[in-house]
């Protein structure tokens, strides 16, 4: 394999691994972490109301939740995303396209 063919499908593999990681965002599930989503709880309605917190991205979630500065319990781009997690999604992604172009090539 040339130099440029193996620049190709890195470069393949990288780009499908950043789409695959920002369409993983669609993968949501809550918990175990906890927010506070409101302020009228305990016996007095003076506490924080903890709920699990919404989180997005697959395998490893990187964009959680933000109660009181984003939309309660919708992502969006004002939540807080977290660059280690995003980045190790990437690379997972980016592995495993490059797995599946050797095997399809080797086919």
């Amino acid at each position: 394999m040339s130099a440029r063919s193996k620049l190709r499908l890195a470069s393949f593999a990288l780009v499908s691994g950043i789409m695959l990681t920002l369409l993983s965002v669609s993968v949501e599930r809550k918990g175990p972490e906890l927010a506070p989503y409101g302020n009228l709880c305990g016996p007095r309605h003076d506490d924080l109301c903890y709920e699990p917190q919404l989180k997005g991205g697959f395998p490893i979630a990187y964009l959680f939740d933000s109660p009181g500065t984003s939309v309660e319990r919708d992502l969006g781009l004002e939540d807080k995303l977290v660059l280690g997690a995003l980045f190790l999604d990437i690379a997972l992604y980016f592995v495993i396209v490059l797995l599946v172009v050797r095997v399809v090539s080797f086919r």
